[in-house]
């Protein structure tokens, strides 16, 4: 672009969708992730450089009770991404109910977050096992 002596120049940076600004370099040195910029008494050449990523989102993976699932904790997924859970109960217990955003998917194994666009949490329960045992008796005892 061509600017006069003592103009002002605006530049407006928009992020093609699902990305955001990361910086903006004017002159090599970052003005942060601002949207817009203004040059102003323009009085010798600048440069403006935009810096853009994809959005990422956290993923929070928690187990209650004897097992586990991998991955845990807190896990950054970026747009788009998929990421697979593989939840192991321990010896003598169960899968109780998996929980995606606070909603049951039931005693699922594994779980898979496709196309991801957002936070979400994953939570897996487990429970002791259990069994039935049935008495009968004949005759005359008790």
């Amino acid at each position: 672009m061509i600017a006069s002596y003592g103009e002002s120049l605006v530049f407006t940076i928009t992020p093609s969708a699902n990305h955001h600004i990361a910086d903006v370099l004017v002159d090599g040195m970052s003005v942060g992730a601002v949207s817009t910029y203004e040059f102003t008494q323009i009085a010798g050449d600048h440069t403006i450089h935009t810096l853009f990523a994809i959005d990422t989102y956290t993923i929070t993976a928690t187990a209650e009770g004897n097992g586990s699932i991998t991955p845990q904790g807190e896990l950054i997924a970026s747009y788009g991404e998929s990421l697979n859970f593989t939840i192991t109960p321990s010896a003598n217990h169960h899968i109780a109910d998996v929980l995606v955003d606070g909603m049951s998917v039931g005693a699922v194994s594994t779980y898979e977050f496709t196309q991801i666009a957002g936070d979400h949490t994953i939570h897996a329960l487990f429970a002791i096992d259990t069994y039935t045992i049935t008495g009968t008796t004949e005759g005359d005892g008790v």
